[in-house]
């Protein structure tokens, strides 16, 4: 572990890039604004992964992250093409499972490193990050298999996705924080 400095600077990256897509994402109901939101949601996917693979320079576990997102783009990317309802809930469970291996892996690899700077009170708010967004991505992948089913899919879909926008929220804001306050401690 070289230069954690430039894997502060990475994190920072990340953490302005989620701050940003989540600002987006919110003026994707405006019209007109929408098409412009869109391209920087684009944007700011392409800064975190820059920001990933800066870390990763440094931080073993966010290079497996940045492989696992690259990874996670051609399972998307495969999954739009796909018209087997079942197979369709395949590859979406895939990338749920993809993206949520590339949260821990950030939170608890930089966990590690914060961790041996005497930094312990960030590496809980990973944590949280993590745990919370493990809840989400089990409920999402329980719905997508619910939604199979004619009424009770209907029924899991709509509270279902009540409850998983509001614990994505949370856990959005908590990995946000925990990126923040990560890129500052490792000197960014």
């Amino acid at each position: 572990m070289g230069n954690l400095q430039s894997a502060g600077a990475g994190l920072k990256k990340m953490f302005i890039a989620s701050v940003g897509s989540l600002i987006c994402l919110v003026l994707l109901i405006i019209p007109l604004v929408n098409i412009l939101a869109a391209i920087a949601v684009f944007v700011f996917m392409i800064m975190s992964m820059i920001g990933l693979y800066q870390a990763g320079q440094e931080i073993e576990g966010c290079k497996t992250a940045f492989i696992l997102t690259i990874v996670n783009l051609v399972v998307s990317l495969a999954g739009s093409f796909i018209k087997n309802d079942i197979m369709h809930v395949v590859i979406l469970i895939a990338g749920y499972v993809i993206d949520f291996m590339v949260i821990y892996l950030v939170c608890t690899s930089v966990g590690g490193v914060l961790n041996s700077i005497g930094a312990i009170e960030i590496t809980q708010k990973g944590e949280v990050a993590w745990k919370i967004s493990a809840v989400c991505y089990v409920l999402l992948g329980l719905i997508a298999i619910a939604m199979m089913t004619p009424v009770f899919g209907f029924l899991a879909g709509i509270i279902g996705s009540i409850v998983v926008l509001v614990l994505s929220l949370v856990a959005e804001v908590c990995y946000m924080i925990f990126l923040s306050k990560s890129s500052q401690a490792l000197g960014a």
